[in-house]
């Protein structure tokens, strides 16, 4: 028969028996997990083995405008004398791109400094001469006929002192369409020589994309020369040349 105090140690201790089995029973599951590694299965996201080629293309064209890049560079005793100079003589330039009908969203001021100008002696501490004041507009021009009448009247008669010409192409979607038309089958004929190569069939593309950037348009530009006591004359027009519409695409084609 047992007595009292052995009852009450036995029932603490199958009461610590059973606190323990729970917790044992709560933490298995989380040691007993683990992970699969996933497996392609069809219609999931893994790309079958194929054959992948990159195509080129480039389309030669005709630019269809010109930015044409100018400004003025004055000096000044002081940062306001050139601020000053500088304003009155691009206020000129910027009246005379309203009387060639360019409006106001075709142009952009891209660069403006005033910047102090020292001379150097030596041993002697830097000696402030004056400030240089610089601005240089860009005119977007639509059609490539005018440039020359418009550079003469920005430049003469106490216009811009400098001046830059770059033809580009604003309307380039056509282009671009074509040049990539022509790269995924220069992509496609590379492939079937692979194939062929490799004693395969040839099936169907898997998947396109354009390699780097977006297309590629090489403008180019024309260096103006300083005008001279009377002004240089560009009624003449100018070369315009080809532009170069580059397009590179990475084809997968799948195996059949």
């Amino acid at each position: 028969m047992l007595t009292f105090f052995q009852k009450s140690l036995l029932g603490t201790i199958a009461l610590a028996a059973l606190l323990l089995a729970l917790v044992v029973a709560a933490k298995a599951p989380a040691q007993a997990t683990t992970v699969s590694p996933a497996v392609g299965v069809p219609g999931s996201s893994v790309v079958p083995p194929g054959v992948i080629t990159t195509g080129d293309a480039t389309i030669r064209i005709r630019p269809d405008a010109a930015i044409v890049t100018v400004g003025a560079v004055v000096q000044g005793a002081t940062a306001d004398e050139a601020q000053s100079l500088l304003s009155d003589r691009i206020g000129k330039v910027l009246e005379r791109a309203k009387a060639l009908a360019i409006p106001d969203t075709d142009t952009k001021t891209v660069s403006y400094r005033i910047d102090p100008q020292y001379a150097y002696e030596q041993g002697k501490a830097p000696r402030l001469t004056g400030f240089l004041g610089n601005q240089q507009i860009a005119l977007t021009l639509h059609g490539t006929d005018g440039v020359g009448k418009a550079l003469d009247t920005l430049v003469q008669n106490d216009g811009a002192t400098t001046a830059t010409v770059a033809f580009t192409l604003l309307d380039s979607k056509a282009a671009q369409a074509s040049a990539r038309e022509q790269a995924i089958q220069d992509a496609r004929a590379k492939a079937q020589a692979m194939a062929k190569t490799a004693g395969v069939q040839l099936g169907k593309i898997i998947s396109v994309s354009e390699v780097g950037a977006s297309p590629q348009i090489d403008a180019f530009k024309f260096a103006v020369p300083a005008p001279g006591p009377q002004g240089p004359s560009f009624a003449a027009q100018l070369p315009t040349g080809q532009l170069d519409v580059v397009v590179r695409v990475q084809v997968q084609f799948e195996i059949g």
